[in-house]
């Protein structure tokens, strides 16, 4: 049940049923038709994530091979973005073929080449510079990060690597409450700062940060070298929307995150539950430093002090 992507057909020829990336891409990606956003320029999620819908509605690998081929109309398509939909494509089949539209004809029964891509990477080498990877990174050796989920079609994962300049850091001692979090040293060695405690890291260690402890974690390149890191996030919904609570306790801020949420908030206001739990139905007001005062709810006995 193969896929074939048809880019830039001619209104004539578009087959019944089609899946319309071309429109996708315009709704989702407007200032990037047919390419990929470079690197803070834009978030292929939302493309990913529609594109993933479509597909599962014909396809997956425990269906009936014989299956009917699904045909994607795009706009013309730039090696990046080439490569984006057919890395993303062959997750979900084992044939995906590409046309190219001459003039106003496109010769659907043609397939070529199966262009069938693993959904592999690899972590440490220089991607090629024609490769999307060159969206996804700057396209320069040494660069500070690379973003290899949309190219793996991650859902509930996002997997970057990223070097740490000696004597520097990446990113704040912080914690997540609704991301778990993998790093795997790649080169060199350095510290981890883990809750009170520092550790000393070097190529190959794998270390885990798991949602619930609300631990915080960050590395250091504190050992005369600089350092590369593998850090998958996984998150509890393939969209990566969910709301996180994000405690950074150097700085003593606390940063909500998600659909709804864009705050921040003193970290030194966060008190037991105990109390509010304790007077429950009764009518009070908290103040910013902790302490309450009663005040008049509908419904509720005012608190007495």
């Amino acid at each position: 049940m193969p896929v074939i992507i048809i880019e830039d057909p001619p209104k004539n020829m578009r087959p019944n049923g089609a899946i319309r990336a071309d429109v996708a891409w315009k709704l989702f990606l407007p200032d990037f038709m047919g390419d990929i956003p470079p690197i803070g320029k834009g978030k292929m999620e939302p493309i990913r994530h529609w594109l993933w819908g479509e597909l599962s509605k014909k396809h997956g690998f425990m269906r009936d091979e014989e299956s009917a081929t699904s045909h994607i109309l795009t706009p013309p398509l730039t090696p990046e973005g080439r490569e984006f939909l057919i890395r993303t494509c062959s997750l979900w089949t084992n044939s995906v073929y590409v046309i190219e539209a001459k003039g106003n004809q496109v010769d659907i029964s043609v397939t070529g080449e199966n262009l069938w891509t693993p959904p592999v990477v690899n972590v440490n080498g220089r991607p090629p510079v024609h490769s999307a990877f060159s969206k996804l990174t700057g396209g320069e050796e040494g660069d500070r990060d690379t973003h290899f989920s949309p190219l793996l079609g991650a859902g509930k994962s996002y997997v970057r690597a990223y070097n740490i300049e000696t004597n520097g850091t990446y990113a704040r001692f912080h914690s997540h409450t609704a991301r778990e979090e993998l790093y795997l040293i790649l080169k060199g060695k350095g510290t981890i700062r883990i809750g009170a405690h520092n550790v000393s890291v070097k190529e190959g260690d794998l270390i885990a940060k798991p949602t619930g402890p609300d631990i915080s974690t960050q590395f250091l390149a504190d050992k005369g070298e600089s350092m590369r890191v593998l850090d998958i996030e996984i998150w509890p919904d393939d969209e990566r929307t969910s709301k996180d609570a994000v405690l950074y306790p150097d700085h003593e801020e606390l940063d909500l995150f998600g659909q709804g949420w864009n705050f921040t908030v003193p970290s030194v206001t966060i008190i037991d539950a105990l109390d509010a739990m304790s007077h429950y139905d009764t009518g009070y007001r908290r103040k910013a430093d902790g302490s309450w005062e009663p005040k008049d709810i509908p419904g509720h006995r005012k608190r007495e002090k």
